[in-house]
């Protein structure tokens, strides 16, 4: 993945700190002016990750994606959801599902429809 923008210097202990909302809605408008993608594909994307919960490569999990998702707007998806800490990638790239399901998730998830 790409540097991350959002650091925070400041924290000496390893876990990995959450961003300031602030950050991420402007980093989010910001990078929307180029790639914009839409709700439904966020959402296709969220769900395929929550239920396979690893995949080795983007790759692996862009080949079960429908065929009109471009790859830039694929991986600035990737991007938001591992700093919303829903997914985390691995050191060989490998990445897989952080973040916790609670009904309302588990519900929209359950009642998204595919392509």
């Amino acid at each position: 993945m790409a540097k991350s923008v959002f650091k925070n210097e400041s924290r000496t202990d390893s876990r990995p700190s959450r961003p300031d909302p602030k950050q991420i809605i402007n980093y989010i408008l910001e990078k929307t002016k180029r790639f914009n993608p839409t709700l439904r594909s966020i959402t296709i994307i969220e769900k395929l990750i929550y239920e396979n919960k690893e995949f080795s490569t983007k790759d692996q999990l862009y080949k079960k994606l429908p065929k009109g998702m471009q790859y830039p707007v694929f991986n600035f998806i990737l991007e938001l959801l591992e700093k919303e800490n829903k997914i985390m990638f691995d050191k060989d790239g490998a990445f897989f599902w952080t973040g916790q399901a609670g009904p309302k998730l588990r519900h929209s998830l359950d009642s998204a429809i595919g392509y």
